[in-house]
């Protein structure tokens, strides 16, 4: 069956066919949105300070000026793509969706602690958790969205104001199109939703185009999970995964795949690089030379990343119907001392995101075992829960069966027949939730198009 699928590839800019022009232009743009973000960072928190706003409550509804409010105050705004700065608002008016929605409002993050307790700083609400920041320069915030218009009877365009010709992009409002490398092409009916153009550390320029295509898609599980059909989920080539620190994961069948630990790797001379800066003047030619070689080694290790957990993603998407893995809190896990250092560098969390994006393009989905399934106790043989198993004992032998298990290929085991157990239910009610989505989108895109012809 024939659906619509939302996709982005992300292609590099060739840096070699990058003429100045084109290089300050974005430069103005990275700096132009990052300049209307803080704007209304820096009106919210006035807003907010009028209003004595307290910690422990949900923020309160704030008229914003319009962008074009901005652009009368400072003339360069206008040199930008207007459709960025339009972005920019969204992306403000998301971080506080997401601060209203997500956080409790009342947690500080550990470094306004910090400035509280050294007398720097007074806690304030610009400390809590979640609250909308200031974009820093020095942190890396280069980047800007914009939209694809196509020609319509509303406007007078002749043709869409972004295109993919070959490996020339073309943008808004920059004369010259910029030559991309092209390891992927579009689909030939594929529609360009939206760019974003964004710089890296080491100066390297990338754009991620996202499009929507007509794919023809196996419905047969999605079917099943509306309908109640059971019968089909039987025989499903169904792996579960545990995850390891040492391992990056054991599936259910006894392997373990070991992670590239790029970081660790990289350790030793990552440390070199960062002894000779701290005896390089500040500012000197040298140590900036010196910054961009660290920038780029960092580069590197989040690209060796990255390429492991893509491959691994589309090797286990495409050899098995349906894959369970453990509802672990990553974020929490990263904060331990002993095991964030290494949660950080195997990637697991983007492992999962990507492994769930390419199961649902094959019509499938990655099933999420609740965190509070004793996978690691419970006989994968007789069902026997064993509450004597601590972190250390990494073999033991049933009491009632007398089976020898491996810690983590049991595990790995309990969540696969338990991701089984609850895949109808699971499934049925993820795509009930994408279909509320997808109406509440369409009713949005209806209220847009009359507010505009009213």
């Amino acid at each position: 069956m024939l659906i619509t699928m939302h996709k982005a590839e992300k292609y590099a800019v060739d840096m070699r066919k990058l003429d100045k022009s084109s290089e300050t232009y974005f430069l103005k743009c990275f700096g132009c949105v990052r300049k209307v973000y803080n704007l209304y960072v820096d009106f919210l928190y006035g807003e907010l300070e009028k209003a004595g706003y307290v910690a422990g409550n949900p923020l309160p509804d704030v008229v914003l000026p319009e962008v074009t409010a901005f652009k009368k105050a400072y003339d360069y705004l206008k040199e930008a793509d207007s459709l960025a700065l339009a972005n920019a608002k969204l992306d403000f008016q998301s971080a506080v969706k997401r601060f209203n929605d997500e956080y409790d409002h009342k947690s500080y993050t550990k470094r306004a602690v910090r400035r509280d307790g050294s007398g720097t700083e007074p806690l304030s609400f610009r400390g809590l958790k979640g609250m909308p920041k200031f974009h820093s320069k020095s942190k890396g915030y280069y980047s800007y969205k914009t939209n694809c218009q196509y020609p319509s009877p509303g406007n007078s365009l002749k043709r869409p104001t972004v295109r993919l010709d070959g490996n020339i992009l073309y943008l808004p409002k920059h004369k010259s199109g910029i030559t991309l490398i092209v390891h992927r092409p579009l689909p030939k009916d594929a529609v360009i939703g939206n760019v974003t153009v964004s710089m890296d550390t080491d100066g390297r320029m990338y754009a991620a185009v996202e499009y929507s295509y007509k794919a023809d898609m196996d419905m047969t599980l999605r079917d099943a999970a509306l309908a109640g059909d059971t019968s089909v989920f039987e025989n499903l080539n169904i792996l579960g995964l545990d995850y390891s620190q040492k391992d990056f994961y054991v599936d259910s069948e006894g392997r373990k795949t070991n992670s590239p630990h790029a970081y660790v790797r990289s350790l030793e001379r990552l440390a070199k690089l960062q002894r000779d800066l701290a005896r390089m003047q500040p500012g000197s030619k040298n140590s900036n030379r010196q910054r961009k070689r660290i920038a780029k080694l960092h580069v590197k290790i989040r690209n060796q990343r990255l390429d492991f957990v893509r491959k691994e993603a589309s090797r286990l998407a495409s050899a098995y119907d349906a894959v369970a893995v453990e509802d672990l809190d990553l974020r929490a896990m990263a904060q331990a001392l002993t095991l964030g250092k290494n949660l950080h560098d195997n990637g697991f969390g983007m492992f999962r995101e990507r492994l769930s994006r390419k199961l649902e393009e094959k019509g499938s989905v990655l099933i999420k075992v609740d965190r509070s399934f004793a996978s690691t106790k419970t006989c994968s043989v007789c069902g026997y829960k064993n509450n004597g198993i601590t972190l250390s004992i990494r073999e033991w032998d049933c009491p009632c069966c007398g089976t020898h298990h491996d810690r983590d290929v049991n595990a790995a085991i309990n969540i696969r027949e338990e991701g089984r157990r609850i895949f109808p239910e699971y499934f049925a009610a993820r795509l009930k939730k994408e279909a509320a989505a997808v109406k509440r989108a369409e009713a949005l895109s209806a209220g847009r198009r009359k507010k505009k012809t009213a």
